[in-house]
């Protein structure tokens, strides 16, 4: 797996929860569905990693829909503020990729490496997601 498939995956999923309808709680149960906890470590840049471990630790024993078992799932006995907490070290973790995505996509010969731009748009959707 490669920090550009890395890349991809962690924007589908910072997306969908921003733009979903439905509980924080489920928006962050959403991300197992793009496979997170499955990416092996040593796809993240080396910053990067610690923050991954934390959130694949916390998202590891998450049940799927259409499951049946007798345990809650993790994220249901999170509190509301760790669900905020957990959801935005997603979005700053898919924030570090990116950087780190566009840094090795458009790095000069020269070596200066081209300014990234953010996507105006999802830094709303993230703001109005964190209530910030």
């Amino acid at each position: 797996m490669n920090l550009s498939y890395c890349y991809e995956k962690l924007s589908e999923a910072v997306n969908e929860m921003c733009v979903s309808n439905q509980s924080l709680k489920d928006r962050l149960r959403s991300c197992v569905r793009h496979g997170l906890i499955f990416f092996p470590m040593e796809t993240f840049p080396e910053g990067l990693r610690e923050q991954f471990s934390e959130i694949r630790s916390a998202l590891t024993v998450v049940r799927m829909p259409c499951h049946i078992e007798p345990y809650p799932d993790s994220i249901d006995t999170l509190k509301p503020s760790e669900v905020r907490g957990l959801i935005g070290k997603v979005i700053s973790l898919r924030n570090g990729v990116a950087a780190e995505y566009y840094r090795r996509s458009f790095h000069r010969i020269d070596g200066k490496s081209i300014n990234e731009s953010i996507d105006e748009d999802l830094v709303q959707k993230i703001t109005q997601l964190m209530g910030t």
